[in-house]
């Protein structure tokens, strides 16, 4: 039994057949075959149903694969740790930020990264709809701040750390208020046409989470176009407050009240990293820094 065995046998079964598999190894079919059936004759026992399309796991292969799983996340962790050992501080550190969360949460640890380990790149990329943690699942990112919901744990072996409040608000541009007046019920709402992101990379529907009312939609793939449809009095939509709050402030946005409307909804925002995933220096500051403090959004 060895570590490329259990590998082969977990990318087959989460692939569902050894053409997929196949081609995410960069092997051919009859290799990854070979390799199943020599771990099953190391075992002594089946772990794989070969009848059907969809390969799955006996009833012994699945008690197996449970602790096959484990073997491979610390196979991870050693291979990450021995990367850290050999390069000492990483060269790159990787943030993703949801576009709706302002970058001022990162502002005091950037600059003790800099003070500290001067020779470390922080690279900080800006994502929409949730869209970072499919990069920290792929491995892309190393850390990501985003809006978090329990049921992302799906996703992949998350880590999270609650680092404040994410709230959205329904919203419309004092221009459109001007020509047409500040909608106060469902019904003026639904006169007018609103604004939303498209289907979210995490299976989120939006329409079916805010229930809006109205026929006339503005679909957009991310949130800072929103906000600027938005601020063009092309309609009302629903941003995180955060995101609007100079516009609001001068008073160009304004915010959309409507008694047994849901015009404000809060979720936190967490900062994410994969459970296998063993930062380097500068990537645990990061971390800690958000471990020791308790940010106020």
């Amino acid at each position: 039994m060895n570590h490329w065995a259990l590998q082969v046998l977990h990318c087959v079964i989460e692939a569902g057949s050894l053409q997929a598999a196949a081609a995410n190894l960069h092997r051919t079919p009859p290799a990854l075959s070979m390799t199943i059936a020599k771990l099953e004759q190391s075992v002594g026992f089946a772990l794989v149903e070969r009848t059907g399309y969809r390969l799955k796991l006996t009833a012994r292969g699945e008690l197996f694969m449970h602790h096959a799983r484990e073997i491979l996340r610390q196979h991870e962790r050693l291979e990450s740790v021995v990367e850290q050992l050999k390069e000492g501080v990483e060269p790159q550190l990787r943030i993703g930020l949801d576009a709706g969360i302002s970058g001022v949460v990162l502002h005091d640890v950037l600059i003790a990264i800099q003070h500290q380990y001067p020779a470390t790149q922080v690279r900080v990329s800006s994502y929409s709809q949730l869209s970072s943690l499919r990069e920290i699942a792929q491995g892309n990112e190393d850390l990501a701040i985003a809006p978090w919901l329990p049921t992302f744990q799906q996703m992949a072996d998350f880590e999270s750390l609650r680092i404040g409040r994410y709230e959205l608000i329904a919203a419309i541009s004092a221009d459109l208020v001007a020509r047409v007046g500040l909608p106060k019920t469902r019904e003026a709402l639904g006169a007018l046409p609103y604004i939303l992101p498209q289907q979210m990379n995490v299976g989120i529907n939006p329409e079916q989470i805010y229930r809006m009312p109205g026929r006339s939609q503005i679909r957009v793939n991310d949130l800072r176009t929103s906000v600027e449809l938005i601020q063009a009095g092309m309609g009302w939509g629903v941003a995180p407050r955060q995101m609007i709050a100079e516009e609001l402030e001068r008073g160009s946005i304004i915010e959309i009240n409507v008694p047994g409307f849901l015009d404000h909804m809060s979720a936190e925002f967490h900062i994410i990293k994969l459970a296998t995933r063993v930062l380097g220096p500068s990537g645990q500051l990061v971390w800690n820094h958000f471990v020791e403090r308790e940010f106020i959004a």
